[in-house]
């Protein structure tokens, strides 16, 4: 049974990011009021109802991003104010409450996104900000959070960008069979590249994701369910949902340039323009195997592929009109 949950989320200002956590029954939600909210799902009555409500920056609250559970209830948030939160949940007299265990300072420009890695690599967290770094931070104690360590750093493009009208992003691949990748979108070039580690344990640009008509405002690298080959999705100004495959170069021949694997082969293999206006967010499922895109439009389109590999839209979810499930 298709069913939309509406609530009010009860923020005095715009909402920037809806997180889920990894069970999804719990989301994070943060706004231009300076302010995240936590809601638990009430499976009984069917509803979201809003645990608690902090103030988490001196401006807008622009992503979220929850760490896996083993790590217990840790969120990251980042902001206009150019600083990335780390925060933790902690029961006192009996109540709920949100910590602020670490913070870290971007003084060259505002932070654009933050996202936990795979729990496999412990507790790591990758933030990109507007003059183009990457930093990647980690707990080297897990079960003191107040301690974290930059242990890389690399630029998205050859020179730094003072451009704060530019997008950057990031996703994590979640592959425990592959190298350290992620892949990252560079603001105004209208493209994203694949970063991973050499053999000296440096980050570089490998493959580049084209194609693209404007800004890249989002990134999502599909989790990998054994798949011999990865996917990435991106959201883009031009209003297109793209979806990336990646195989293995099987004629590259012997390993080259301090690479830990051979290259991968890039090709676009959807491309929709259904939202026919600016898309904003792309997120796969667990086992990525559905895509959902939402924009400007004020729609969530789930995408899935056919048996014969074809992407198709599956269903259109809006909330005034409620979901609309096409069957092809």
């Amino acid at each position: 049974m298709n069913q939309v949950t509406k609530f009010d989320g009860t923020h005095e200002d715009l909402i920037h990011d809806v997180a889920f956590n990894y069970y999804g029954n719990r989301l994070a939600t943060c706004s231009s009021d300076q302010k995240i909210k936590i809601w638990d799902y009430n499976e009984s009555l069917g509803i979201w109802e809003s645990n608690i409500s902090f103030k988490a920056h001196s401006c807008a609250v622009l992503k979220t991003s929850w760490a896996h559970p083993e790590y217990g209830q840790v969120l990251a948030s980042c902001s206009f104010d150019r600083s990335v939160i780390v925060w933790e949940e902690s029961y006192h007299d009996a109540v709920k409450k949100w910590t602020s265990v670490a913070t870290f300072r971007e003084g060259n420009g505002t932070v654009q996104d933050v996202e936990f890695a795979p729990n496999y690599l412990g507790l790591r967290l990758g933030i990109v900000a507007a003059d183009g770094l990457v930093k990647i931070y980690e707990a080297m104690d897990i079960t003191n959070l107040l301690q974290w360590t930059m242990i890389d750093s690399f630029p998205v493009s050859e020179g730094p960008s003072k451009d704060e009208e530019g997008n950057h992003c990031l996703s994590w691949c979640t592959s425990r069979f592959t190298s350290q990748m992620m892949v990252v979108g560079c603001a105004k070039e209208h493209i994203a590249k694949i970063f991973r580690q050499d053999l000296n344990n440096k980050w570089q640009a490998c493959e580049t994701l084209s194609g693209h008509g404007g800004v890249v405002h989002d990134v999502s690298w599909a989790p990998n369910m054994g798949r011999s080959y990865h996917l990435i999705a991106t959201a883009c100004k031009d209003g297109h949902v793209r979806i990336f495959k990646l195989t293995d170069d099987t004629q590259g021949g012997a390993l080259a340039g301090g690479w830990t694997r051979k290259m991968f082969n890039v090709t676009c293999i959807a491309d929709f323009a259904d939202h026919s206006v600016e898309v904003w967010r792309v997120e796969w499922n667990i086992t990525g195997t559905i895509l959902s895109s939402s924009g400007d439009d004020g729609k969530v389109r789930l995408w899935k592929a056919t048996y014969t590999g074809d992407w198709k839209c599956m269903s259109v979810v809006s909330a005034e009109e409620g979901p609309h499930v096409f069957q092809r």
